[in-house]
């Protein structure tokens, strides 16, 4: 038997239903025959960061930014570059690899571009390529952080649950 190619199936009305089991049954037997039974996993789909979590994100950062005196895009810039970088670094983000790592290496020379390099791979990391857990990580980092510094930042009842998503 060839190799059976791995699918996925989004179920949002019976037809997927009839679909996810139609595929099962074409291919259970001659999976069992190659002593390869197939796996079947479920899960519900998960956004990889929610909204409310964005909601406190830009709330947080706007805050700090009145008790800095500067803007928000600048501090989300900051807290790009001293929480957001780390985890991606720490946790392999596959689309940032490479870049971290030819920006070490500039590092470790003590090269002459080595700043500009890190500034610009700051501007192009993205908050929405973090998981809800990364996310969560970041925001507590930043939590920790404005805290530390004086700024006693305000989370609204309601977006509560967002901070403590992955708790």
């Amino acid at each position: 038997m060839q190799k059976l190619e791995p699918a996925t199936f989004v179920i949002k009305s019976f037809e997927e239903v009839g679909k996810a089991i139609a595929y099962m049954h074409r291919h259970h037997a001659n999976a069992l025959s190659d002593g390869k039974p197939l796996v079947v996993r479920i899960n519900q789909k998960e956004d990889d960061r929610s909204k409310a979590q964005n909601r406190l994100y830009w709330l947080w950062v706007s805050q700090w930014a009145k008790h800095q005196g500067t803007d928000k895009d600048a501090e989300h810039l900051f807290f790009k570059k001293q929480f957001l970088a780390r985890i991606y670094d720490r946790d392999d983000v596959g689309q940032y690899r490479n870049t971290f790592a030819a920006v070490k290496v500039l590092k470790d020379q003590k090269h002459p571009m080595y700043q500009q390099v890190a500034d610009g791979l700051n501007v192009l990391i993205s908050t929405t390529d973090a998981t809800v857990e990364q996310f969560t990580e970041y925001l507590n980092d930043i939590h920790a952080f404005c805290n530390k510094h004086g700024c006693w930042l305000n989370t609204p009842d309601d977006l509560m649950f967002a901070w403590e998503m992955s708790a």
